[in-house]
């Protein structure tokens, strides 16, 4: 398995988390502390007998009141399994997480996979919730991470469904080119990461995604994402599963 490559920033372990400074609250701005943050999701992990098998965190600096704090924004992915959730040897569920302090990002959690032959990430950006660091966070984000938990298994037979329509329809040089063109137009990826889809498609550095088909595509896509910040994925998969549903219905 190769080794995961989630972020472009500043790779951190849990004990820097929870280190991290945290501005002072106001009474419109209540910056919930990254290690606060990281105990409620771990907390309704648990409450649901799901595990956490490995995670990976982010850190980087933001701005507030001009003041640079260098730890501002946190992301993290955190791979998760749970003893009735069977997943197989190709991809396992996988969760992101962000908060912040400097009120670029909202707190919050959306549900995806880790593809397990290239460790790449992929967020069918089908369920999610994120909540504004006001004064009612503390009352109302453990209950919305408690619902996204709940989707986790209904959510994953959905990817199964998904996955294996994606392996059954195959892709025609035509197709591909179109699909490289249409993600860019739909907000995919930049312009400039077309010609490193199609590369990576065309040559792809794990034999697993030789066959020419919707998932050996979307395999290149997530591979080339690997390059922007986890942020950044579930708006972007989201994006390419819609693509990439309409795709396999024609």
């Amino acid at each position: 398995m190769a080794r995961a490559s989630f972020f472009s920033g500043n790779k951190v372990t849990e004990a820097d988390v929870r280190s991290a400074e945290t501005p002072p609250e106001t009474r419109t701005h209540v910056p919930m502390p990254h290690g606060e943050f990281l105990d409620n999701v771990l907390s309704v992990l648990r409450g649901q007998q799901w595990e956490v098998t490995s995670q990976q965190f982010g850190l980087d600096k933001g701005k507030l009141d001009d003041v640079v704090y260098p730890m501002a924004r946190l992301f993290g992915v955190l791979k998760v399994q749970k003893e009735d959730v069977v997943t197989g040897d190709e991809y396992q569920l996988a969760i992101g997480i962000r908060n912040a302090h400097d009120k670029r990002v909202t707190a919050g959690m959306v549900g995806g996979l880790s593809v397990m032959v290239c460790d790449n990430l992929d967020f069918f950006g089908d369920f999610g919730t994120s909540h504004k660091h006001t004064v009612n966070i503390r009352h109302e984000l453990p209950a919305r991470l408690w619902q996204v938990v709940c989707k986790l298994t209904e959510a994953h037979s959905n990817h199964r469904e998904a996955i294996d329509s994606y392996k059954a329809r195959e892709i025609s040089d035509t197709e591909s080119h179109d699909l490289i063109v249409q993600c860019a137009d739909r907000g995919v990826y930049p312009w400039q990461f077309g010609e490193k889809v199609l590369r990576e498609y065309r040559k792809p550095r794990h034999e697993a995604f030789e066959e020419r088909t919707v998932w050996a595509f979307n395999n290149a896509v997530t591979e080339i994402l690997k390059a922007r910040r986890v942020s950044e994925l579930p708006t972007s998969m989201s994006r390419f599963h819609a693509l990439a549903k309409d795709v396999c219905m024609n």
